[in-house]
C-alpha cells in the first residue's frame, strides 16, 4: 500500500501485474505449473487472457452502492417539504416525458421506413407500366438500396461507430454497471435512427426493433440533465441516471411492439438487477406512455384511424388468430420445434462469432474498409433479393408476386403477418429456399457497420421455417391449428435460440398478437429452445459483450468462486490518502495512478476509515477555494467548511474533472494548504475479510451495484482492493491453471497432480491452482 506519494510497498500478484503495471511484453503466471512445452490450448487461452487484460484497461466501471459521506447525508436531508415533493413529481413527469419521446422516435423511424419503401415500390410499378425492362428496373433498385446503405454506412464508420447494431449488448452494460462513453449521447440518437431508416430502406436484413430500444435508452439518458424546478441536477447521481435508462429501454421495447408490459419484463430479464416494485413502477408508467404515443399517432399518420382513435398500429404488431385452441398431443410438436429453434440459434451465433472476429481482425470498428463491407453486402443481398423470386417464374412486376415471392422483397413486419395469418397454401419449395436464403444472409449482416437489429430477422426467419411445418402438419388428426400458429411458434423458437429470451419474449408476442391462450405453447418454446442453445453457447448478445471483453458480471457466480478467497484475487497496489492532506499531495497522487477512489486511512495506525472516489476529490480540489475549505494549519481548531453537493452536480457530478481543469484551478499558494477530506468519505462502504469467498464477493459486485470493495486485515488495515476486473481475471486465471493441470496430468500419468498438490511451504501454489488440480483429479 502507499500512502499519497505513490510509491509501492507491496507489489501486485504476479497474474495481475501485467494488468496493473501496463507491461505486457512478459507476463507472468501466478501458480501456473507451465513447463516450456506449453500446448497450444495453453498458449491459446493466454494469448485470449493477455487480450481482455489489454481491452479491459479503458474500461471503467460505475459504482451504485450507498454514499454515507456526510456531504452526502446532508444534501438528501435537504428533500424535505417541498423541495422533496419538487424532486418526486418532476421525477414522474420526465418519466412519461421519456415514454412520449421514446414513442415518438418509434414513430418517426416506423412513418419514414413506410415512405422510403412506398416510394421505391411506387418507383418500380410505375417503371414497368412504361415498359421498362428487367434491367433498367434493377438499376434504379440498387441504386436507391446503395444510396441508402451508403447514408446508413457513413453514419457508422464516420461519425459514431457506436451507432452500429442493435445496441442493446451496450445498453446491458450499462445497465450491469459498466461505463461505456458515447452510447447514449444525442449525436448516437441521431446517427442510430437516421440510419436504421437508410439501413432497413436499403432491404438488409435488420430490424428496427433493437435501436427502438437503444434510442428510448438514449432520451431517458437526457432527461437525467434536468432540474426539478430550482433542484439542480437530482437524477445526475448514478443511481437515478440508471433507473432513467432501464426505464427508457423498456420505453423503447414498448414503442416498437406495443407492449408495456414485455418493455418491463426485458428490462428485468436482459439487463437490470436492481429492481424493486418502486422502480418497477416508474418503469411501467414510462413504458405505458411510449405504447400509448405509439398507438396515438401511428394509426392516423398512417391513414388506417383516426385521429383520436387509439387503434393495433403499432411499428410491429401481429395480429389476432381466429382460431384459438390446440390439442394436447401439439404440445410436444411445438417443444420439438423449440429444440430445432435452439440449435439453429446456436449455429448461428457460431457462426457469427467467426465472422465478427474476422471482423475485428481485418475490417476494424469505422473507416473505409468497414464503408465498403458496407456497400459490397448490400450490393450482394439486393441483387439476389431482386432476382431470387423470379425463380419462380410469372410476373416481374412486384405488386404482382405471390406471398412467397414478396418474402424477398418485403418490409420484415408486413411479411411476418402473411406468414401467420395467410389463408392461401404457400409455395413449400419457395418457402425452404427464402428460409435458408434468409438465415444465412442475416448472418452475415449482423455486426455489419449499420444500425441493424436482430428481432424481426430472427422471427421472419423462424416464422419461414414455422410455416412450412405447420403446412406439413395440417391433414393429421392430432392438428387443431392452423399453420399460422406453427410460424409463430417459429419465430418464437429461432429468436429464442439466438437471443436466448425467455419470459420478456413470451409476453411481447403475446401483447402483438393480442393472444393470452398461445402462452402455454409460447413458454415451452421459448424454454426449449434456450436450454438446447446453452448446451452450445451463450445468447447472441452476451457473446458480442464477450468478443469487445467488457468486464460483464453475471447474475450467478460460478462454483468454483466458493474456492477462493478474497486475498487470492485482489490487488495489493493500493494506493491510500489520510483523511487531512496537502493539496499539492493530493495532486501528486491523482497524477500518479489512475485509481476511480482512493482507500483512507488513519495517519497513525494506518486502520481503514473509507473510501472515497477520484470524482469526488477532484470536484472538492476543483471547489475548494470557492469554498473556503483550505486550511494553512493541518489541524484547524474549528470544524472544517463542506463543498455542497449541490454545487458539484452543477459541474456534472458524478462524472469526473479533467485533471488540467483542477491544476489550472489552483495557484502554488493553494497547493500549500491543507484539506480535510473527512466530509466527502463514505465511511459505510462494504468490505471483505481476507479469507471471504471470492462468491460473497461477486454476489456484493451484482447486487449492491458495487464499484470497488476494500479488503482488510484482522488488524483493520488494508490489504487490497477488489474490483470486477479482479473477479473476471481469477476466474479466467482459473480456467488457465485448468488447461495447464489437465496438461500435466496427460502427459504425467496423474502424478502431477500430487506433485503440484504438495508443495513446500514457501512454494505454495495459489489457490486457483488448487482448485484446477484438485477438478482434474476428479475427472
Amino acid at each position: 500500500v502507499s500512502y499519497g506519494s505513490g510509491s509501492r510497498l507491496s507489489s501486485p500478484p504476479p497474474l495481475l501485474a501485467a494488468m496493473l503495471t501496463g507491461d505486457f511484453r512478459r507476463p507472468t503466471w501466478s501458480g501456473l505449473p507451465i513447463s516450456s512445452q506449453t500446448t497450444a490450448a495453453s498458449k491459446t487461452a493466454k494469448d485470449l487472457w493477455d487480450a481482455k487484460a489489454k481491452a479491459r484497461q479503458g474500461i471503467e466501471s460505475v459504482g451504485y452502492d450507498l454514499n454515507e459521506s456526510e456531504q452526502y447525508i446532508a444534501y438528501v436531508k435537504s428533500f424535505v417539504g417541498m423541495r422533496g415533493k419538487l424532486k418526486g413529481g418532476f421525477r414522474w413527469l420526465y418519466l412519461c416525458l421519456v415514454g412520449i419521446g421514446a414513442g415518438s422516435v418509434a414513430v418517426g423511424i416506423a412513418f419514414l421506413l413506410k415512405c422510403v419503401n412506398r416510394l421505391k415500390f411506387d418507383t418500380q410499378d410505375a417503371m414497368f407500366d412504361a415498359g421498362h425492362g428487367l434491367f433498367a428496373r434493377y438499376l434504379a433498385w440498387i441504386g436507391t438500396c446503395l444510396l441508402l446503405s451508403a447514408v446508413a454506412g457513413a453514419l457508422v464508420c464516420y461519425v459514431e461507430p457506436l451507432a452500429a447494431g442493435s445496441g442493446i449488448p451496450e445498453i446491458k452494460c450499462i445497465l450491469n454497471g459498466i461505463d461505456l462513453p458515447n452510447v447514449l449521447l444525442l449525436r448516437t440518437l441521431v446517427c442510430k435512427a437516421c440510419g436504421i431508416i437508410c439501413s432497413v430502406g436499403a432491404g438488409l436484413p435488420c430490424g428496427k426493433e433493437g435501436p427502438m430500444i437503444h434510442s428510448g435508452a438514449i432520451v431517458a439518458a437526457q432527461a437525467t440533465k434536468a432540474r426539478a424546478g430550482p433542484v439542480i441536477g437530482p437524477y445526475q447521481v448514478n443511481t437515478e441516471s440508471r433507473d432513467f435508462v432501464a426505464a427508457g429501454a423498456a420505453a423503447g421495447v414498448a414503442a416498437a411492439f406495443g407492449a408495456p408490459i414485455g418493455g418491463v419484463l426485458f428490462a428485468v430479464e436482459e439487463g437490470a438487477s436492481h429492481m424493486n416494485p418502486t422502480i418497477l413502477v416508474r418503469t411501467f408508467v414510462c413504458a405505458s406512455m411510449a405504447a400509448l404515443t405509439v398507438r396515438f399517432f401511428a394509426g392516423p399518420m398512417d391513414g388506417t384511424t383516426e385521429w383520436g382513435t387509439l387503434g393495433t398500429d403499432v411499428p410491429v404488431e401481429f395480429g389476432r388468430f381466429e382460431a384459438r385452441r390446440y390439442k394436447f398431443l401439439e404440445l410436444p410438436v411445438f417443444a420439438l420445434m423449440g429444440m430445432c429453434g435452439g440449435l439453429c440459434g446456436a449455429l448461428f451465433n457460431g457462426i457469427n462469432t467467426r465472422l465478427s472476429k474476422w471482423r475485428m481482425r481485418n475490417v476494424g470498428p469505422r473507416g473505409h474498409l468497414r464503408y465498403v463491407e458496407v456497400l459490397f453486402v448490400t450490393l450482394s443481398i439486393v441483387s439476389f433479393n431482386f432476382f431470387a423470386p423470379l425463380i419462380r417464374g410469372g410476373s416481374t412486376k412486384i405488386s404482382s408476386f405471390c406471398p412467397a415471392q414478396k418474402l424477398f422483397v418485403d418490409v420484415g413486419g408486413e411479411a411476418i403477418r402473411e406468414l401467420l395469418h395467410g389463408e392461401e397454401h404457400i409455395d413449400q419449395g419457395m418457402l425452404l429456399f427464402f428460409a435458408l436464403i434468409h438465415y444465412v444472409q442475416t448472418v452475415w449482416t449482423y455486426g455489419l457497420g449499420v444500425p441493424s437489429g436482430l428481432f424481426v430477422p430472427s422471427l421472419l426467419g423462424g416464422a419461414a421455417f414455422g410455416r412450412i411445418m405447420g403446412q406439413l402438419m395440417q391433414g393429421f388428426e392430432l392438428v387443431a391449428t392452423s399453420p399460422g400458429l406453427y410460424a409463430l411458434i417459429g419465430a418464437t423458437a429461432m429468436l429464442s435460440g439466438m437471443a436466448r429470451i425467455t419470459i420478456s419474449l413470451a409476453v411481447i408476442l403475446m401483447e402483438t398478437t393480442g393472444e393470452a391462450e398461445w402462452g402455454i405453447p409460447i413458454f415451452l418454446t421459448v424454454m426449449a429452445a434456450k436450454w438446447t442453445g446453452d448446451l452450445f453457447n451463450k445468447g447472441i448478445y452476451d457473446i458480442h459483450i464477450d468478443l469487445r471483453h467488457v468486464p460483464l458480471l453475471e447474475h450467478r457466480p460460478e462454483k468454483h468462486e466458493l474456492g477462493l478467497q478474497a486475498s487470492d484475487i485482489m490487488t495489493t497496489s493500493v494506493t491510500a490518502i489520510f483523511p487531512r492532506a496537502s493539496v499539492g499531495g493530493l495532486m501528486d497522487t491523482l497524477e500518479s495512478c489512475r485509481h476511480g477512489a482512493f482507500s483512507v486511512v488513519e495517519e497513525g495506525s494506518r486502520r481503514f476509515v473509507g473510501i472515497l472516489d477520484r470524482s469526488t476529490l477532484l470536484h472538492v480540489l476543483h471547489l475548494g477555494k470557492r469554498h473556503g475549505i483550505f486550511t494553512e494549519s493541518e489541524s484547524p481548531a474549528s470544524a472544517p467548511a463542506i463543498v455542497p453537493y449541490e454545487e458539484m452536480l452543477q459541474q456534472r457530478h458524478p462524472a469526473p474533472l479533467s485533471l488540467a481543469k483542477v491544476k489550472a484551478s489552483l495557484t502554488l499558494e493553494d497547493c500549500a494548504m491543507h484539506v480535510d477530506l473527512r466530509p466527502y468519505i463514505n465511511m459505510g462502504c462494504y468490505t471483505v475479510q481476507e479469507h471471504a469467498a471470492v462468491m460473497r464477493c461477486h454476489l456484493l459486485f451484482r447486487t449492491m451495484g458495487l464499484r470497488h470493495l476494500p479488503v482488510l486485515g484482522d488488524d483493520h488495515t488494508v490489504r487490497g482492493i477488489i474490483t470486477r476486473k479482479d473477479l473476471l481475471l481469477g476466474a479466467e486465471e482459473h480456467d488457465l491453471a485448468t488447461i495447464s493441470a489437465c496438461k500435466s496430468v496427460r502427459t504425467e500419468n496423474s502424478t502431477a497432480c500430487d506433485s503440484s498438490a504438495d508443495s513446500s511451504p514457501g512454494e505454495a501454489p495459489t489457490r486457483p491452482a488448487e482448485a484446477a488440480v484438485e477438478t482434474c483429479c476428479n475427472v
